[in-house]
């Protein structure tokens, strides 16, 4: 328990980010005092917010396992047969034996951080709310981005969390799984059933869109920083009127992003009228890509390059929220041994006659067995651009490209011809060049399940994928039965970390 209470402030230095170096706080004593001294004035609430967003760039969150670690491995992009180099703890995840000391060790500690980022938000809202409009340089406007960002975090840690260790709605048993937790201190939690959860992360993300679209959409001086990729991820305006705490948007929850994670969940949720509104969010973000110019693809000139140190490994132009870390590479390269490499799985089958996809063919290197470029460190002795040496650091959340398959997915049912247009505009953007021949929604679903699987690799979302759709999984290969497999037990450490 009070390894919670010390944990649950630490409002880590931002220097690397968005604000100028504050030291960590000392919270194993006099926390109150420390807290009223960091809500005492408006930045101090810059200083916890950036703290928040450092926390999820931990290895324990997107850092690692909910991107290229544990929900790799669950999704199965890695080989682990026995020739494998993958490091043994991502192997021993990828059988599916959730009870192992090792596999214990790997998810446990994702609970852990993901709850503590929940209550850092909680306390950022609490004081907030303790605080008029007027305390903060510009306004109502500024109060309501704090809130909404911090709304939208909460609802999108409460999902992975739920997405891990509660079963997909098309298996669900009606019985209580997670708590949503939404108060700080929380003195005591209900775990609840998937779907009061998913409507308590819904009615969050939903109030969060509304106020963040304050910031990011209606304002016409701080949404500069939405349209632009290099505001949202490399260089700062210097003139905007909240300072440097208004940079970066596409490192913090934001409208777009709001908007998107709604479609996922939606599509998620698989109520009546769900579809409806998972494409109204996907076609929103479609919108201001297509019509506004906000988001693009990655050009082949920026894939193609002939040093493969400098091509855009994370293909950010499309990267609509993306975690943080600063020594990103540093723990790829620790998190294996000096033998050990993340050998991707079934490649050759996956990608078929698509030899031109930049999937494969710019994104993954060796010949047979391919490893994923996205998150290899660069060796270079060579500058980097700006551009290159930034996406070194993300570990992206969600894509535009999710957003197309969202709407492929709704579309099959409706209008199969627009959803293949959208499919191959996507598939062209990726380079791949083989024409979709399709006769019937059947036959297209496939084929967007295929492609989404190869979009996914490595990011973490081709476990959350076949889940959603209560299969099994599809790697290339043969399709893995995953029956009693795809929920993670909560961990032991629970009560510890929940139960105030």
């Amino acid at each position: 328990m009070k390894n919670y209470q010390s944990t649950v402030l630490l409002l880590i230095c931002a220097a690397a980010l968005l604000t100028s170096c504050k030291k960590w706080l000392d919270v194993d004593s006099d926390t109150n005092v420390v807290q009223e001294i960091l809500f005492d004035k408006h930045d101090g609430f810059y200083t916890a917010v950036n703290g928040v967003y450092l926390l999820l760039g931990q290895p324990e969150l997107y850092a690692r396992e909910l991107t290229w670690g544990a929900a790799s491995a669950l999704g199965n992009n890695y080989d682990i047969s026995t020739a494998s180099k993958v490091p043994k703890k991502y192997v021993n995840l990828a059988t599916k034996d959730y009870s192992t000391s090792d596999n214990i060790a790997t998810t446990d500690p994702i609970w852990e951080k993901g709850y503590n980022v929940i209550a850092n938000c909680n306390n950022i809202l609490s004081h907030l709310e303790q605080k008029d409009s007027s305390f903060f340089p510009l306004g109502q406007l500024e109060k309501d981005l704090i809130q909404g960002e911090m709304l939208g975090v909460r609802a999108m840690m409460h999902f992975d969390l739920l997405r891990l260790y509660a079963p997909a709605p098309k298996a669900d048993d009606g019985k209580l799984y997670i708590p949503y937790v939404s108060s700080y201190p929380q003195k005591a939690t209900q775990h609840l059933t998937v779907q009061a959860t998913l409507d308590n992360i819904i009615r969050d993300l939903e109030q969060a869109k509304t106020l963040l679209a304050k910031n990011d959409t209606l304002d016409n001086t701080n949404n500069n920083v939405m349209k632009s990729l290099r505001y949202r991820f490399i260089t700062i305006i210097d003139n905007l009127p909240g300072g440097l705490f208004f940079s970066y948007r596409g490192y913090r929850m934001n409208y777009v992003a709001a908007s998107a994670l709604l479609a996922r969940i939606y599509l998620w949720r698989d109520n009546t009228g769900d579809k409806a509104k998972a494409y109204d969010c996907a076609n929103s973000v479609y919108h201001l890509a297509t019509d506004e110019g906000w988001f693009t693809f990655t050009s082949s000139y920026n894939l193609q390059t002939s040093d493969p140190n400098n091509i855009y490994r994370k293909m950010f132009d499309d990267v609509l929220l993306s975690a943080y870390n600063n020594t990103l590479p540093d723990i790829y390269t620790a998190t294996k041994s000096f033998n050990e490499a993340f050998t991707l799985s079934n490649t050759t089958t996956l990608f078929g006659s698509d030899l031109d996809d930049f999937r494969l063919l710019y994104l993954m290197d060796g010949t047979t067995s391919k490893i994923s470029r996205r998150w290899e460190p660069i060796v270079t002795t060579a500058t980097l651009s700006q551009e290159v040496a930034a996406q070194t650091k993300m570990a992206p959340i969600i894509r535009l490209s999710e957003m197309y398959y969202t709407l492929c997915e709704c579309l099959a049912e409706t209008d199969l011809p627009k959803a293949i247009q959208l499919l191959s505009t996507l598939r062209t953007a990726r380079g791949a060049k083989a024409p979709l021949t399709v006769s019937s929604k059947a036959e297209f679903l496939e084929l967007l399940y295929n492609d989404m699987t190869r979009e996914f690799m490595t990011e973490g979302q081709t476990f959350f994928l076949y889940k959603r759709l209560n299969r099994p999984i599809f790697n290339g290969a043969v399709p893995l039965d995953m029956t009693g497999r795809y929920v993670l037990p909560l961990p032991h450490s629970e009560d510890a970390y929940i139960n105030l």
